[in-house]
């Protein structure tokens, strides 16, 4: 397998960029503003939030913070990242992209009860405007060696494919009551589905898009949320794949992977030990890929990434049409589910 991936960790800040928002000082508005200042200690950065959220001591990092959103327009960024609830990603991001501000949009881009005129609009700007939606796991090297896996047929024909994310909420954030986190919020766009949609996106990118035939979705009694913490969703790929789709946020050990099996072999990516092993049913031998990064290198990735959009110099990884056909399928979930009581 391809083992050619390598790590750039000084990298540049290109010089169009010279100011950058966060919106939203929530987990990963700080991880985003840490990683900043880690690798681009030149740029100012500028916080958005709403002063209702607990002090985070990450604020001390930013050279502006403010509390209203047209001030943050009118410091005129260079480039923003929108970390906010789901449910307030468009109200947010339209401002900053009628203003011609290139954005990165947290995943998932919004909770699917927008409106669909704004959703448009922001298409629209994204013609003229950057705007990447946060699918971080498409930065990560081991998917660019799955989608070749595939695309050159190592395992044959696709048969069926398992895409699982199992974890605890209450360890996500243990300095904070999980309770009052967005993940536990079905108002504002938290439980498994969404919440933990990296999974559908990668089954997307990986195999194109799916036809959803059938999804369950339940709240465990685990935890005390009001929205569903287990989600398993079932459907075909365009090549007749049998798609399975299952995330939790009440199980512990944790555990994330994805395992294909094909007619001549089966491909395994463990997610959190960041290895991908295959194996070929005409030959005993194994394949296997290391990643090289660690988790907050694969943000730095994305982040160098955007920046690259930011400038005009790479086209968004995953685009606002990307991350609301993830919104449709999760719609569709609820639908199935639309008789059901958690």
């Amino acid at each position: 397998m391809d083992q050619s991936w390598q790590i750039n960790r000084s990298v540049r800040l290109p010089t169009e960029i010279r100011k950058i928002l966060i919106c939203g000082l929530g987990s990963i508005g700080r991880r985003h503003l840490r990683i900043l200042r880690q690798y681009w200690k030149s740029v100012d950065v500028g916080i958005l939030r709403s002063g209702y959220g607990p002090y985070a001591q990450e604020v001390k990092l930013a050279s502006q913070v403010f509390t209203i959103l047209d001030d943050a327009v009118l410091w005129k960024p260079d480039a923003a990242i929108i970390c906010t609830p789901a449910s307030e990603h468009l109200r947010v991001a339209l401002p900053l992209a009628r203003n011609r501000v290139p954005l990165l949009i947290e995943k998932p881009v919004g909770d699917g009860r927008e409106s669909r005129d704004d959703w448009q609009e922001l298409i629209q700007l994204s013609s003229n405007v950057p705007i990447e939606v946060g699918y971080v796991f498409r930065h990560d090297p081991c998917a660019a060696n799955l989608l070749r896996c595939i695309k050159e047929r190592l395992v044959g024909r696709l048969v069926e494919a398992d895409f699982y994310c199992g974890s605890w909420l209450p360890d996500w954030r243990p300095s904070h009551d999980y309770r009052d986190c967005v993940s536990a919020k079905r108002a504002q766009g938290g439980g498994a589905l969404l919440e933990l949609s990296h999974e559908l996106d990668l089954a997307q990118y990986l195999l194109g898009n799916l036809d959803l035939r059938s999804a369950l979705l339940h709240r465990s009694g685990l935890l005390e949320i009001d929205a569903e913490d287990q989600a398993h969703l079932f459907a075909y790929s365009e090549d007749q794949c049998v798609v399975s789709i299952r995330v939790n946020f009440c199980t512990r050990p944790s555990s994330r992977h994805i395992h294909i099996r094909g007619r001549d072999g089966e491909i395994y990516w463990d997610l959190l030990t960041g290895r991908v092993e295959v194996m070929q049913a005409c030959t005993s031998q194994r394949l296997s890929f290391q990643s090289p990064i660690s988790s907050d290198e694969r943000y730095r990735v994305q982040m160098e990434h955007f920046l690259s959009c930011a400038v005009g110099k790479a086209k968004p990884a995953c685009s606002i049409s990307d991350g609301l056909k993830i919104l449709d399928i999760a719609a569709k979930a609820h639908e199935f589910n639309s008789g059901c009581r958690f």
